[in-house]
């Protein structure tokens, strides 16, 4: 059994471009794209480079987070510098969380009017809905120890979503780490 849990996650590099070009100067770039909007993948850069997250949110906006600083993604940001026509930086300060553990269905199911334990994971959808009143943006992930939600929102709102997920997280037996950024 895995053990409910929330961290704060704010602190990974990202990078949020948008634009007609987008898509095609992110392949040009070497970035395996998710194909349908709303849609999720892994990037499968080398070794060194690790990997990170791609979220395309539209058919031409695009949302990466690396876990830890990534080469690949340093060179993507400094790449855009060079004002590729067709392309727009957009900054990313959300605050994000993890969400992980046996019960995690649970804590959405009170926060929530989206029934996360429905989705089938495979798809890699990912959601943006409200919670606790918060416009979010949430990646369901499957993991080793169980369902895994990456969760994020305004950063106006972070410390609100934080606190008042933490006190479901804890009414159902869970802990909350990082929340006082």
């Amino acid at each position: 059994m895995t053990p409910l849990a929330l961290e704060l996650r704010s602190g990974r590099d990202r990078l949020g471009l948008k634009g007609p070009k987008a898509a095609e100067w992110l392949v040009a770039q070497a970035i395996a794209l998710p194909m349908a909007p709303n849609t999720w993948t892994h990037s499968e850069g080398a070794v060194a480079d690790g990997g990170f997250l791609v979220a395309r949110l539209g058919t031409g906006e695009f949302f990466l987070e690396a876990g830890a600083p990534v080469p690949a993604l340093a060179r993507l940001n400094a790449g855009l510098d060079g004002n590729p026509q067709g392309v727009y930086r957009v900054l990313r300060e959300d605050w994000a969380f993890l969400l992980a553990g046996d019960t995690a269905h649970d804590v959405l199911a009170q926060v929530c009017n989206v029934n996360f334990a429905e989705l089938a994971l495979e798809t890699r959808h990912l959601v943006m809905t409200l919670m606790i009143g918060v416009a979010v943006l949430v990646v369901p992930e499957s993991a080793a120890g169980g369902a895994r939600f990456r969760i994020w929102c305004d950063p106006t709102f972070g410390p609100y979503l934080g606190e008042s997920l933490g006190v479901v997280v804890v009414e159902c037996g869970g802990r909350y780490t990082g929340l006082s950024a």
